[in-house]
């Protein structure tokens, strides 16, 4: 990450923690969503239990069990324009539901950053990049495996969960539930569509919830809140551009 958006990083958060501190505005700390969605799916706070690089994040019937993660690796050459770093890493999970059934993803997340000296400027470095994640999401109970893959390229989000038979997409959403945007950042969270219908939403920041439509198939629900709790991970663990 570079030093400017580290900084500009500390100073949002500082600046949001002074909000929560104001007497009636915590109430306004939640994700808008989807009003069908609302209107029958929570929302539903995410704690965690445990200081590891992935948590135990639970919520509702569902649990993190286990975790881990792999060290980064960085990768950095030089061209004529500057330096090319690419960085990656590799995670896993476990969640349970309450009835005890089980899906384990799988995921990895890498990025490309390309470093250059402005000619006029030669104390300033000037970078782009792009950040990619990857999830593979697979139950013991059916062999109906959900693929995550989310990009973040030139400041534009897109994401997608690819199943055998057919595609969600998923959505950054900027506001709140008090219609305004939220400031200091590009996205509180995502929503999931299935054909134009939102099943599912995640709150990332500066709170964590996650609402779900309550009338879906147990074992989708199961692979639906890995997948929100997929999109907490990459959000809570910054994006591999050192």
């Amino acid at each position: 990450m570079t030093k400017s958006r580290s900084l500009f990083s500390v100073f949002s958060a500082v600046i949001i923690l002074s909000l929560l501190a104001l007497p009636g505005l915590q109430a306004q700390m939640i994700m808008q969503v989807d009003p069908g969605l609302q209107a029958g799916a929570g929302p539903m706070q995410v704690k965690q239990k445990g200081v590891k690089t992935v948590p135990y994040y639970y919520f509702d019937e569902f649990s993190v069990v286990s975790s881990k993660a792999g060290w980064m690796t960085t990768r950095t050459r030089s061209n004529f324009q500057g330096e090319i770093s690419a960085s990656s890493q590799q995670l896993s999970f476990q969640m349970v539901n309450g009835a005890g059934d089980t899906v384990t993803v799988n995921m990895e997340k890498n990025g490309l950053m390309q470093s250059q000296t402005n000619a006029w400027f030669p104390s300033i470095t000037m970078s782009q990049g792009s950040q990619n994640v990857t999830a593979l999401i697979t139950s013991g109970a059916d062999t109906l495996t959900w693929g995550m893959a989310v990009t973040l390229a030139n400041g534009v989000f897109t994401g997608a969960v690819k199943t055998d038979t057919e595609e969600f997409k998923i959505l950054p959403i900027n506001r709140m539930d008090n219609g305004r945007t939220a400031p200091f950042t590009l996205w509180v969270g995502f929503e999931i569509y299935r054909n134009n219908k939102a099943i599912g939403a995640v709150q990332a920041t500066p709170k964590r919830n996650i609402w779900m439509l309550p009338n879906l198939p147990a074992d989708e629900k199961l692979k639906l809140a890995a997948t929100c709790i997929s999109l907490i991970i990459m959000e809570q663990q910054e994006w591999l551009m050192e």
